[in-house]
């Protein structure tokens, strides 16, 4: 039991690192689209905001910023 838990752990790591180097890296380039991806996160995990929500909340904010030109 302990070996699988180790295999889980090891692939919960895998597909992390996997997620953070082309998301991440290509995906947030500034801290403000860093703390736009982590409040849809935590609203996400919260379980108390639907994911449409979230994903309409992120289109918002990216128009607004376009808009702006931030």
């Amino acid at each position: 039991a302990a070996a699988v838990a180790g295999i889980d752990a090891a692939v919960v790591g895998l597909l992390g690192a996997a997620l953070v180097d082309p998301v991440w890296s290509q995906g947030v380039g500034d801290a403000l689209d860093g703390v736009v991806a982590l409040a849809g996160l935590a609203a996400t995990v919260s379980g108390r905001v639907p994911a449409l929500a979230v994903v309409a909340g992120g289109v918002a904010i990216g128009l607004l910023r376009a808009a702006l030109g931030a």
